[in-house]
């Protein structure tokens, strides 16, 4: 089967979404709405408006109702990023000081340090071409200062390369010095790692502007035991809040994060949490209290 859809010009757009029963009562401004964020990527957010299997909306449907749900992922996004700046930022840290003082300044350089099925020589090719185009200070500093020198000192790399990158390079440490960071973050390695590359792809999904709300999670981390007990799912958005803010208890105790989150869920509670896999009831619950 070919397709055959043709691109539509935004007074079309608008008519076709009003032929489904969408009610657009500022023609004006919802082609605004239309121009600035797009027939499609808008088109995300039409699922809990739409009515049986046609896409025809419910009866009563406004656009601003389909509008606020998109800013409300839109604000959602902005939440998730401030809050894993500030542990990505933590993270690089942890590894970059521990991986120093058991490898060496330059121990990242020896494949010996890695498991056996690293790629290496990929690892090491990737920093030389961050470093390579890479308007940083401090990498022109130590080029001109050492000039015998092959590799960047490790805290330099790590300043250098994507968290995906360095998620992956943890991943392949040896298992007694991958488990010695995992522990400042009081979690087991594998429980760790699977955090690392869940906010990765979680970031990701933040960075390209991708929908947070109803996402199933394309990466589902590993859950505590105690998690597992409590019945929590890894599909959803709520498993990774509850990482986020379990993170966030140990990098920034005194972080605000969990209380701008409620009071934006608070702004918008015609949003079904729910959607995300958020409990009734979980405000009163730990670590949210």
């Amino acid at each position: 089967m070919n397709y055959t859809k043709l691109a539509l010009h935004y007074e079309d757009q608008l008519n076709l979404l009003v032929s489904r029963n969408l009610i657009c009562n500022d023609r004006p401004r919802a082609l605004e709405w239309l121009q600035r964020i797009g027939y499609y990527r808008l088109s995300a957010y039409f699922i809990p408006f739409r009515g049986g299997s046609t896409d025809n909306f419910r009866a009563g449907t406004d656009l601003d109702d389909v509008v606020d749900l998109y800013k409300f992922d839109g604000n959602l996004r902005l939440l998730m990023m401030q809050a894993m700046d500030r542990i990505e930022v933590a993270i690089r840290a942890v590894i970059t000081y521990h991986v120093a003082h058991n490898l060496g300044v330059f121990g990242y350089a020896d494949p010996a340090n890695f498991a056996s099925s690293f790629d290496h020589a990929a690892f090491l090719g990737l920093i030389r071409r961050e470093e390579r185009r890479s308007a940083e200070t401090f990498v022109a500093h130590y080029r001109t200062k050492y000039t015998s020198e092959t590799y960047l000192p490790f805290w330099m790399a790590t300043e250098l390369i994507s968290f995906g990158a360095l998620s992956k390079m943890y991943a392949n440490l040896r298992a007694k010095l991958r488990k010695q960071i995992a522990q400042e973050f009081r979690q087991p390695a594998p429980v760790f790692l699977s955090w690392l590359h869940a906010l990765t792809a979680i970031r990701n999904t933040c960075a390209h502007h991708g929908r947070l709300w109803n996402r199933e999670l394309a990466v589902k981390p590993e859950l505590p035991k105690t998690w597992k007990a409590q019945g929590i799912d890894n599909k959803r958005l709520y498993v990774i809040a509850l990482i986020v803010q379990t993170l966030l208890s140990e990098v920034s105790p005194d972080s605000q994060w969990k209380e701008r989150l409620k009071a934006h869920f608070n702004a918008y509670s015609s949003v079904d949490l729910a959607q995300m896999q958020f409990p009734a009831n979980w405000q009163n619950e730990e670590p949210w209290l």
